[in-house]
């Protein structure tokens, strides 16, 4: 029923740093800076399994002994099974090295509305929407393969889905801004800056007063 490894999964390396605050024994974790769990409980939390990527690690590698490019070519004529990329199940043994030997873990996907598949039957796009839809694609093709060879290999016992936008992007086959339908729970950005979990936005603003400083008026 339950687990002690969990992956969470970012869409870049800024995120990826940011979310080092959930592991327990990071110097500012939020389960102490928020008061997420009474004192005697904290211990517990070192049982817990914590790795944290960006999907870019997803990416099967290739070879770094790889012949040359014309090399590869003149072995590998077809360009189909490619020798000298990772098999899926390769990709998932390097990114879960630190689960061991365990099966079935929990998957956290932050910021998941790049998580998804599109649709193929696309709407009428112009030149620059184009290239987005085909990078977004890109993006949740290696993403989502990633997570289903995890699946294959060890298992995978729950996944969730965080973000702040669970809405299709325009371009993906579905309405857009349509809300996903795996959407089970929703917390509004007003409650979410009330009780401090988002930061409060800042606008500059004109402001005509002398003083000593050249930073920007709030």
């Amino acid at each position: 029923r339950y687990t002690d490894n969990f992956l969470i999964v970012a869409p870049g390396i800024t995120i990826r740093d940011r979310l080092q605050v959930v592991q327990p024994n990071h110097p500012e974790n939020y389960y102490k800076k928020r008061d997420l769990l009474p004192p005697d409980l904290i211990g517990r939390l070192t049982r817990a399994n914590i790795e944290i990527i960006n999907y870019h690690k997803l990416m099967r590698r290739k070879d770094p002994n790889a012949p040359s490019k014309l090399g590869q070519e003149l072995l590998n004529p077809d360009g189909e099974n490619d020798p000298f990329l990772e098999t899926p199940e390769q990709m998932v043994s390097r990114v879960c090295a630190t689960f061991g030997n365990s099966r079935e873990i929990i998957i956290i996907n932050d910021e998941a509305h790049h998580c998804y598949r599109p649709r193929q039957d696309q709407v009428s796009l112009d030149q620059d929407e184009k290239e987005t839809v085909k990078y977004e694609s890109q993006r949740a093709s290696v993403w989502l393969s990633g997570l289903e060879a995890i699946e294959a290999k060890i298992g995978v016992k729950a996944v969730y889905d965080l973000s702040a936008t669970p809405s299709f992007l325009k371009g993906s086959g579905y309405p857009e801004a349509s809300i996903f339908p795996w959407v089970v729970s929703d917390f509004s950005l007003l409650d979410a800056l009330e009780c401090g979990i988002v930061k409060i936005p800042r606008l500059p603003v004109l402001d005509n007063t002398a003083r000593n400083d050249d930073m920007p008026m709030f």
